[in-house]
């Protein structure tokens, strides 16, 4: 068995190298609909709330404060607002004046309003206004009409009940005042500082409301809801929304590591892509496709994975193993669409089925009464006798299909007895075609891979797992191997369409000379009838397994 040609390449990559804000607009762009969705729920709910919220209406008044100052010899044995001698106290001491259930009672008697004091007392505060000695008095209400009565109401009745308790208190001291004020003789009853002048002051008072607070600004009638505000709810949903989903896509970007873009492929393995395949419709099928089967863009696609193994390999026979993460990922189909392509060329291809826990081959090609590959791991049959020859697309294989009870000889499979397998299938084939289980999950599969001359991995997008493709190429690290590469399957079919519709075109006239660089790979005589690839008129394109230098063995 020859050496395994490989390109060489680094490995895995660490994640940080795809941290920073490139990864922050990849996740961005891959989750948009996410984002977009969440935008969406949440501008739709901030609508609903706008439409749905009651209706509710602001108006304020303002009430100005001149509290006396402490040597006032009128004011200062009165109830009214004196001065603390920090203006933010006082202005604290006036707005709790305010609301208070007497000015409440007031406001609800005086308006004659349909609401209890409580529940106008509920619908009002009061508030200091910075240093500037003034009071906010704000009401809420359902209508804007009452709203401004609230806030009218309660700066008005504030001062007035505030000025009802000031003419108590002089109505209760003025006639003792006016008793002392007789005795003393008429010369000395008046004058700055005298009795009779603070007599004739509080007599002026009780004309007058309270001198300490005073209504500086009355309250409009408000024209528009004070909530719900539209345009700020609509903003709020529509950053909550961006917000939301933004973290969302993270979210789900780390819960489901599956890949979405061959970008991460190249950036976390840093493996070369030897094809891409076209997204196939099912149509609810589980069982690989055949070619017939499958789109112009993917038949291409493995053409040109067949070719690209040939420009990689040597004009010796080899044998190619196919495998993946995990089921429904295309593997048996890449493994069957290769083993075609090769065979198209006039090479003679065996189509080995490695996968024994599930098998598909025999009811995929009709096959019935015929020698499992199992028997002849088992030694109880010969290999010619297994083979089975079918014919797919006009193109011959040679077919080694497992039977469904095979899984029973999985505990016994060895290397020798896959080497003897494989050795003899090269003997009679210029090509063999290994389709493998996936490595990750059915690790006693790993003999295959370790005779095979290249390993294809299968990732199907937004199916395969990031994960589970580093888990499969540390395993074959840690065995002594590297994967030649990827096939990605499930790539938009869309690049290709006007190409495909070209080539299946009826030409006119002769087809053009191949371009310079490029050459079909041709088949050609070999020793004991074989015919096999010839790559020595091969010559790569730019871009088609270029993009690694050629290694030796693999190794870690």
């Amino acid at each position: 068995m020859r050496e395994p040609s490989r390109y060489s390449y680094a490995g895995p990559r660490s994640n940080a190298e795809a941290e920073g804000l490139p990864r922050f607009y990849r996740v961005i762009r891959e989750r948009a609909w996410l984002i977009v969705l969440c935008t969406l729920i949440a501008v739709g709910a901030a609508v609903a709330y706008v439409k749905v919220a009651p209706r509710t209406y602001q108006a304020q008044a303002n009430l100005l404060v001149q509290p006396s100052s402490a040597g006032d010899p009128v004011l200062s044995a009165l109830p009214v607002l004196h001065s603390s001698g920090d203006p933010t106290q006082d202005v604290l001491t006036a707005a709790s004046l305010v609301t208070t259930p007497q000015v409440a009672q007031a406001v609800v008697r005086s308006q004659r309003l349909r609401i209890s004091p409580q529940a106008a007392l509920n619908d009002v505060s009061a508030n200091p206004i910075g240093q500037a000695g003034l009071v906010a008095v704000q009401a809420t209400s359902s209508t804007p009409r009452l709203a401004q009565k609230l806030a009218n109401g309660f700066v008005t009745q504030a001062i007035a009940v505030s000025t009802a308790t000031l003419h108590a208190a002089i109505s209760s001291e003025l006639p003792g005042m006016k008793a002392q004020l007789a005795t003393i003789p008429p010369s000395q009853r008046y004058g700055a500082g005298s009795l009779g002048q603070q007599v004739i002051e509080l007599e002026q008072l009780l004309r007058q409301n309270n001198p300490t607070l005073m209504a500086s600004a009355t309250a409009t009638l408000p024209t528009s809801p004070s909530s719900p505000k539209t345009k700020l709810s609509l903003i709020a949903g529509l950053i909550a929304g961006l917000l939301i989903g933004i973290g969302a896509a993270f979210g789900v970007n780390a819960i489901d590591p599956r890949v979405r873009r061959d970008e991460q492929l190249r950036e976390l393995l840093g493996m070369p892509i030897l094809a891409r395949i076209g997204r196939e419709r099912r149509h609810g099928r589980s069982t690989p496709l055949l070619p017939h089967d499958l789109s112009f863009p993917s038949q291409e696609g493995y053409r040109t994975l067949r070719t690209t193994l040939a420009a990689r390999g040597s004009s010796e026979s080899g044998a190619y193993l196919v495998t993946g993460t995990g089921p429904s990922e295309g593997k048996s189909t890449t493994a069957i669409s290769l083993a075609v392509a090769v065979a198209q060329t006039g090479a003679r291809v065996v189509l080995l089925e490695a996968d024994l826990r599930r098998p598909t081959f025999a009811g995929l090609f009709a096959l019935t009464d015929f020698v499992g590959v199992e028997a002849v791991l088992g030694e109880e049959a010969s290999l010619a006798a297994a083979v089975n020859r079918v014919t797919v697309d006009g193109t011959d294989l040679d077919v080694v299909a497992a039977h469904s009870t095979a899984a029973e000889f999985v505990a016994r499979l060895s290397y020798e007895s896959v080497r003897r397998l494989v050795s003899e299938a090269r003997a009679i084939a210029d090509f063999v075609i290994i389709d493998s289980p996936p490595l990750t999950t059915v690790i006693d599969a790993l003999p295959f891979a370790q005779v095979s001359d290249e390993i294809v991995i299968v990732a199907r997008m937004g199916r395969s797992r990031l994960n589970k493709l580093v888990e499969l190429d540390e395993l074959l690290r840690q065995h002594g191997m590297l994967a030649s590469g990827l096939v990605v399957v499930g790539e938009s079919n869309r690049a290709y369409t006007q190409y495909g519709g070209y080539l299946t075109s009826t030409p006119k006239e002769p087809a053009p000379e191949p371009t310079a660089g490029w050459a079909e790979p041709r088949v050609t005589a070999a020793q004991g009838g074989k015919r096999r690839l010839d790559v020595s008129s091969l010559r790569r394109s730019p871009g088609l397994g270029t993009d690694r230098p050629r290694g030796g063995t693999s190794g870690p």
